[in-house]
């Protein structure tokens, strides 16, 4: 038997990788965590002892010589039942991202370190002349992608939570500083020179924009993370549109902006979070607002029709050109011809808010050429119950 024929029954036999796995297990384990001690894009791993980072692998090896011993395996074989192939690693890359994350890893750290455990085993077939066949190279690869994944979940859950933490620390600390230029602005404003009164009411407009904006970094980065809830009870919309204009009665004034209203007589009641929507119809006003000019109008309407209740809020501005209106909702948009700027929160947020409540927003152009803004809801009986949602990203 020639040399050749010798090596081609050798590769064929079906055990070959387990008992490679097996003899070189030490070595195999020695050579990753080397190079993983060395790579610089595992830093962490410096701080780490070598049993600290052995942990799950000599399991893993164990699966895959099990899985690899017989050699009469198949790809059905390898189906967890869920459509997918699978040989059962996601417990051991559960408790593999657990144990990294408990010692600081990152994520990021910890997939690296697999994408390495994968190339040495590899290299270590290649040196002993190994070509894997498709089932072995299933069982290999699928293995070390199942705990990939559980990393690959853990990294995304990480960079979301790192971007909550990080807007509740930035809302944290500007709101403390203006919560006290605004008091001190209220001290102001009880001196009877007029220059000073002036001064005051000046700085607190500007506190008020600048806690706006900061509700509105917030609300989007609840919205992507899917962690605003709302908390539904009855309201009458009549009133909740009322209240907003309220608020921005002064800002109208000094535009020189008519800010009026048509209610229905009688109440409208709907299940909502008043809050929310108080915050939806704001958000609209206030662009409303922005973009009129002095000496326009801006005017809110409400309207029942059957089951829906309809929120219009309009504007004698420039309005927004026909083929962007598809995209004002959109987080961050920025109208160009239109000359509208801003941080292009307000009306993603509206979106998010409208479609929480079970109802829908659209933008139209108002009677006269400004901007028309519209979202519906459902009246009281045919609203939703409390729920969690999210915006721009499916659903976990």
């Amino acid at each position: 038997m020639s040399d050749h024929e010798r090596a081609s029954i050798e590769m064929a036999n079906p055990g070959r990788l387990a008992t490679l796995l097996r003899k070189e297990r030490e070595a195999l384990i020695d050579r990753w965590l080397d190079r993983v001690l060395n790579d610089p894009g595992v830093p962490t791993a410096n701080k780490l002892g070598r049993p600290a980072l052995e942990d799950n692998m000599p399991v893993l090896l164990d699966r895959i010589i099990e899985r690899t011993a017989g050699g009469d395996f198949d790809v059905d074989d390898l189906s967890d039942g869920s459509g997918r192939h699978s040989v059962g690693a996601k417990e051991i890359g559960t408790a593999h991202a657990e144990h990294r994350f408990d010692v600081n890893y990152t994520a990021e750290e910890t997939i690296r370190e697999l994408s390495i455990f994968r190339e040495v085993l590899l290299e270590l077939c290649a040196e002993n002349r190994i070509v894997l066949t498709l089932d072995e190279s299933k069982v290999v690869h699928l293995a070390i992608d199942e705990m990939m994944a559980v990393d690959a979940k853990q990294l995304e859950t990480q960079v979301f939570s790192r971007s909550e933490q990080v807007m509740a620390i930035v809302a944290h600390d500007l709101r403390n500083p203006l919560n006290i230029v605004d008091g001190y602005a209220q001290l102001l404003k009880m001196d009877p020179a007029p220059g000073v009164v002036a001064a005051a009411q000046a700085i607190e407009r500007s506190t008020k924009q600048m806690t706006r904006l900061i509700e509105d970094l917030l609300a989007m980065s609840q919205l992507e993370l899917g962690h605003m809830s709302i908390q539904q009870q009855e309201a009458d919309a009549r009133e909740l549109v009322t209240e907003v204009l309220d608020q921005f009665r002064h800002t109208a004034n000094r535009k020189g902006i008519a800010l009026t209203s048509h209610l229905p007589e009688r109440e409208v009641l709907i299940g909502c979070d008043p809050l929310r929507i108080e915050q939806a119809i704001g958000n609209l006003v206030s662009n409303a607002i922005k973009f009129t000019p002095h000496g326009g109008r801006v005017w809110v309407e409400l309207e029942r029709t059957g089951t829906r209740v309809i929120f219009r809020v309009c504007d004698t501005g420039s309005g927004i050109a026909p083929e962007q209106r598809p995209q004002v909702f959109r987080p961050f948009w920025q109208g160009g011809e239109a000359g509208r700027h801003g941080v292009g929160l307000g009306l993603a947020i509206v979106r998010g808010i409208v479609d929480a409540h079970g109802g829908s927003v659209s933008a139209h152009e108002a009677p006269g050429g400004g901007a028309m803004f519209c979202f519906t809801l459902p009246v009281l009986e045919e609203a939703r119950s409390s729920k969690s949602f999210r915006i721009g990203r499916p659903s976990r």
